[in-house]
């Protein structure tokens, strides 16, 4: 069967995944040398608080990404998609993939864009990341925006998770989630290239996916 070439990935919807990635990116790095600080300043040194600067612009680029993406996923004109995250829907078809991942069943059905579990992966890394920047600003003792005190108005994040060393333990492992999810979003994006050979994962640099018809 031929295939040809389509725009799966808008340039919006490209851009604002690779601002996410990014922000990713820098905030592991940043989480990881403010819990350990594994380049030695000197007493002068502003590293720390260079580190946390871009921790904090990182943090608000992830959930600038995020407030975007679900408004595409409503409003964009490309390919409004919010459909393909119906919570039922999904749960339902996860044996289906989930054989197929199992090498249980050689095939699954035919999905529009994301396969069930794909879906409940993003919903649920949607879910991680305000979870994240809820306990990142309850353990921060500085003022959001310069002037919003962060130890008042997020202490209720705090109390809920049993206390301030809880939550930046909450904050961590949140952390941990991002790395174990980007590492297996990229082999199964790589995986599915390989053998369905349909460009999945350059289509993320390109836009462009090959379909069959």
């Amino acid at each position: 069967m031929e295939k040809e070439k389509v725009r799966e990935w808008s340039l919006g919807y490209l851009l604002d995944h690779w601002t996410r990635v990014v922000a990713i990116v820098v905030l592991i790095f940043t989480g990881f040398y403010i819990h350990w600080p594994f380049i030695a300043g000197g007493p002068e040194s502003f590293i720390m608080a260079w580190m946390r600067f871009f921790h904090f612009v990182a943090a608000y680029a992830l959930i600038l990404g995020l407030v975007v993406r679900v408004y595409m996923a409503f409003r964009s004109t490309f390919d409004s998609d919010w459909k393909d995250f119906g919570i039922i829907q999904n749960i339902k078809n996860v044996p289906d993939i989930l054989s197929y991942y199992l090498f249980i069943n050689k095939s699954h059905k035919d999905y529009r864009k994301y396969n069930p579990l794909q879906a409940l992966a993003y919903l649920f890394l949607g879910v991680v990341i305000v979870f994240s920047a809820l306990t990142g600003l309850a353990v921060y003792h500085g003022n959001l925006f310069g002037f919003i005190p962060a130890p008042d108005s997020f202490r209720w994040v705090s109390t809920m998770l049993g206390g301030e060393s809880y939550t930046r333990i909450w904050h961590i492992l949140t952390m941990w989630v991002f790395i174990i999810f980007v590492l297996v979003h990229v082999y199964l994006s790589l995986m599915a290239s390989l053998v369905n050979k349909d460009n999945t994962f350059t289509s993320i640099f390109t836009g462009f996916k090959l379909k069959k018809h």
